[in-house]
């Protein structure tokens, strides 16, 4: 048997659970609190940390798979999150549970950072075109369906063990993966590895750190003193960063890379897209959860409409004709912003949470244009050889941009006890998207481009 044909699959799978993690535990957060004997507040630390360690690690561990080699970090980070897993799911109180998801965290780091460097070593041509948008499908698959998955296995309370199913579950497709990854995916290395970066990727996640505590910490307690000064410290570092980075032989992050206005720019769309998503997933969660007080299994049926136009909308992005690149994103955006307006008009005019679920479909029809588009679009016009480092930036971007939707919208719940803050919120943050894709359309890469760079922009529609 041709082992090979199970690479893509064994990558895609560390890449699903991994994102999964970010929202499978959403609908389970009452339940946590209940069996622990801790507040709400608390539990939701059990969201932002596994955030928090994920997006501090993403940079570093990919500089580290191009260095030592992406299948042996791939599979390293595959097996401690699986271990990490298993803790999580018998954590005796919520403070051994916060600390086995940092752990999770930076496992789960590990296992997705040296994912698209490794499509891009392995596939050539068509089949590199389609093993992309198979990962940003996957990306988006985890996202949106992930309160659908969280709520069926709070339902069915797998071998009578609740929320914790929600962690184990990990441990077989992490097992089963570990025993193909050796045989079916390709050890591939960065041609000219660069020196590891220890003292940017130090300041790094210095500066993350303490800014996503500060923001998960800060709503759910009034926003006290620490929560600030955990931000500032975060700000303090980050601005100490270019000035460390500087004087690297070697820098994480490249000045080179950051003043492209294509990596601006996509910093911006994703900070804006994954915020947006972030709160009003969350949102619509407090909203039918702690609100309505319905059940997880009927909390994670109401993403179904949201998970099924998404999927329906990544099969027609591949079609030929359809829309690509950033006039995806532009169109996607303005799909979204129309879904979320519509949701935002019938919760004003009293309209149950069936209608709200039902409307937010478009907006979901939307999130399935975007998702893809924004990463071809961006590693699309970046310079040669920026690639591997330009993907790294962005995903430790999302998983700032979750950071701040989950505090934006807490904040705005706690004040309001509404589902319209979410998804007002998420309204602007898409107009915002799509005002970001014109900006990408009219860039140019000013070098001449490499070969992946030629065939990225084949897939980006330019």
């Amino acid at each position: 048997m041709n082992m090979r044909r199970f690479a893509l699959p064994v990558l895609l799978s560390g890449t699903f659970v991994g994102f999964l993690d970010t929202f499978l535990v959403i609908v389970a957060v009452p339940s946590m609190a209940s069996e622990l004997n801790a507040s709400v507040s608390d539990t939701q630390l059990v969201l932002s940390i596994y955030v928090v360690a994920y997006g501090a690690a993403l940079v570093i561990m990919g500089r580290l798979g191009d260095r030592f080699g992406r299948r042996r970090v791939f599979a390293l980070g595959m097996a401690a999150f699986t271990l990490f897993s298993a803790g999580c799911a018998v954590a005796p109180n919520v403070e051994v549970l916060v600390v086995m998801r940092a752990l999770q965290g930076l496992s789960a780091a590990a296992m997705l950072s040296p994912v698209l460097a490794t499509i891009q070593a392995v596939y050539e041509g068509d089949q590199r075109r389609r093993a992309v948008l198979a990962y940003t499908t996957t990306l988006g698959a985890a996202a949106s369906m992930g309160q659908v998955i969280g709520g069926g296995l709070l339902a069915l309370d797998v071998a009578g063990i609740g929320w914790r199913a929600l962690f184990a579950i990990n441990i077989p497709i992490g097992l089963l993966a570990l025993a193909l990854v050796t045989r079916a995916v390709p050890e591939t290395r960065a041609p000219r590895p660069e020196p590891v970066d220890v003292r940017g990727a130090v300041v790094l996640a210095s500066a993350l750190v303490p800014l996503m505590l500060g923001l998960g910490i800060g709503p759910d307690h009034g926003w006290p003193p620490v929560a600030w000064a955990l931000i500032g410290v975060g700000a303090a570092l980050a601005a100490l960063l270019p000035v460390v980075e500087r004087r690297a032989s070697a820098p994480l992050l490249s000045g080179r890379l950051l003043k492209q206005r294509s990596v601006q720019w996509g910093l911006v769309a994703t900070l804006a897209f994954y915020s947006g998503n972030t709160a009003t997933m969350l949102g619509l969660t407090l909203f039918l959860q702690d609100g309505l007080g319905i059940g997880a299994l009927g909390s994670g049926v109401a993403y179904l409409p949201i998970g099924l136009t998404f999927m329906a909308a990544t099969l027609l992005a591949r079609r030929p004709g359809a829309p690509s690149g950033p006039r995806a994103m532009r169109w996607g955006a303005l799909v979204m912003f129309i879904g979320l307006t519509a949701a935002l008009t019938a919760s004003a005019t009293g309209a149950g949470p069936v209608v709200i679920a039902l409307v937010l479909a478009v907006f979901g029809a939307g999130m399935g244009f975007v998702y893809p588009a924004i990463l071809t679009s961006v590693l699309a016009r970046v310079r040669p050889g920026d690639e591997g480092a330009a993907s790294g930036v962005l995903l430790t971007a999302t998983q700032i941009a979750n950071a701040l939707g989950i505090a934006l919208v807490t904040a705005g719940w706690n004040a309001t006890a509404s589902v319209t803050t979410g998804l007002a919120i998420a309204a602007v943050l898409s107009l915002a998207v799509a005002g970001t894709a014109g900006r990408l359309r009219q860039d140019r890469a000013t070098s001449e481009p490499s070969d992946t760079t030629q065939r990225l922009r084949l897939l980006a529609g330019k």
